[in-house]
């Protein structure tokens, strides 16, 4: 019940430590979802007021961040994301994917 997260640059030069604001809307019922992070390079997210998590793949290995159930409501939720080290290409755009299923990486 929720796909995409589009955000908002909240620095008009964006670069390195740049913060965003993204929206997201869940209908129905909110179920504990994962934050696919794989456009981003290193930070920090929180939604609705609460910290997630850092990202930061090469320290890794999660690919996901993990957002309970309980941190979502139904209807409009709010992501800020700090990026600490660099943005994504302007071809892979300003946007997380929350998915319904962990992926840790490569264990080996």
């Amino acid at each position: 019940n929720t796909h995409l997260a589009e955000f908002t640059n909240l620095r008009s030069n964006p670069g390195p430590a740049s913060l965003m604001k993204g929206l997201f809307t869940i209908h129905g019922r909110p179920a504990d979802t994962w934050v696919k992070m794989s456009n981003f390079d290193k930070g920090v997210i929180f939604i609705n007021g609460r910290n997630i998590g850092r990202y930061w793949p090469v320290a890794g290995p999660q690919k996901h961040l993990y957002v309970p159930s309980v941190f979502l409501k139904s209807g409009q939720n709010e992501m800020i994301m700090f990026e600490v080290s660099k943005m994504p290409s302007s071809t892979g755009g300003l946007f997380v994917e929350l998915v319904d299923h962990l992926d840790v990486g490569s264990c080996e």
